[in-house]
C-alpha cells in the first residue's frame, strides 16, 4: 500500500503540461514587468529572470518578444473572463448601476495587471504587427465584457442606453486607474473618493 502510494506521488507530468506550466508563468511575469517599467523597457531577458526560466526555454515558448506581449495579453484576459463567469454563475442578483461600478473597480480597473493591459494597448498602436494580435483579442473582450456587464445589471444589450452607460462608466475607471498609476500611495484615498463621487451620481440618476 505504502509503494503505491509513494508511486502515485511520484507520477510525471507530461510534456505538455510542462509545457503550460512554463508559458502561464512567462506570461504573467511578462505582465509584472510591464506594470513595473512599462514597454519602453520591457525586454525577454528580464521576463526569463522574473519566471526563473532559460532564454532558450522561453525563445521555445514564444520565438519572438510580441508573440510573449500578445499571448501574456490574452493570459489577463482569459483570467477576468474567467474570474467575471464564476461570479455571474454564483450570483444570479441584479445589480444596480453604482454596484456594478464598484464590481468593475474590484475585479478589473484595480487589478495589479490593468496598468500592464494599458501599457501593451497603447503599445500596439505604434506596431503593426503587436497592433494586429491585440486588436483581435480586444474585439473578442469588447463584446464579451460588455455581454456580462449587462447581464449583471439584468439588462439587454441592445438597448442603446446600456451601451452609452457603459461605454461611460468604463471611460470614466479607466482614468481612475490611469491617474493612481501616477500617485503616491498618499492618493489612494483620493482615488477612493472620486470612484465613490462617480457612485453617487449613478445613484442620485435612481431617485
Amino acid at each position: 500500500m505504502i509503494a503505491d502510494v509513494r508511486g502515485a506521488a511520484k507520477v510525471r507530468r507530461t510534456q505538455a503540461e510542462r509545457s503550460d506550466e512554463t508559458r502561464k508563468k512567462l506570461c504573467q511575469a511578462a505582465l509584472d514587468a510591464m506594470n513595473e517599467v512599462g514597454y519602453g523597457r520591457f525586454s525577454t531577458e528580464d521576463v526569463a529572470m522574473r519566471a526563473n526560466v532559460s532564454r532558450g526555454a522561453l525563445t521555445h515558448q514564444f520565438p519572438s518578444r510580441n508573440a510573449l506581449i500578445i499571448a501574456a495579453f490574452q493570459y489577463l484576459i482569459s483570467s477576468w473572463e474567467e474570474d467575471w463567469h464564476l461570479v455571474i454563475e454564483k450570483d444570479r442578483r441584479k445589480l444596480t448601476p453604482d454596484e456594478v461600478t464598484e464590481f468593475l473597480w474590484q475585479k478589473l480597473f484595480q487589478a495589479g495587471n490593468y496598468i500592464a493591459s494599458l501599457e501593451i494597448m497603447l503599445a500596439s498602436r505604434n506596431d503593426d504587427e503587436l497592433g494586429k494580435g491585440i486588436r483581435e483579442i480586444m474585439t473578442r473582450w469588447a463584446a464579451s465584457r460588455d455581454k456580462a456587464i449587462a447581464t449583471l445589471l439584468g439588462v439587454s444589450l441592445d438597448r442603446p442606453e446600456t451601451d452609452e452607460f457603459i461605454q461611460l462608466s468604463l471611460c470614466v475607471l479607466r482614468g481612475i486607474a490611469l491617474h493612481s498609476s501616477f500617485s503616491s500611495n498618499s492618493n489612494q484615498e483620493l482615488q477612493r473618493r472620486l470612484l465613490d463621487k462617480w457612485k453617487s451620481m449613478l445613484i442620485a440618476t435612481r431617485t
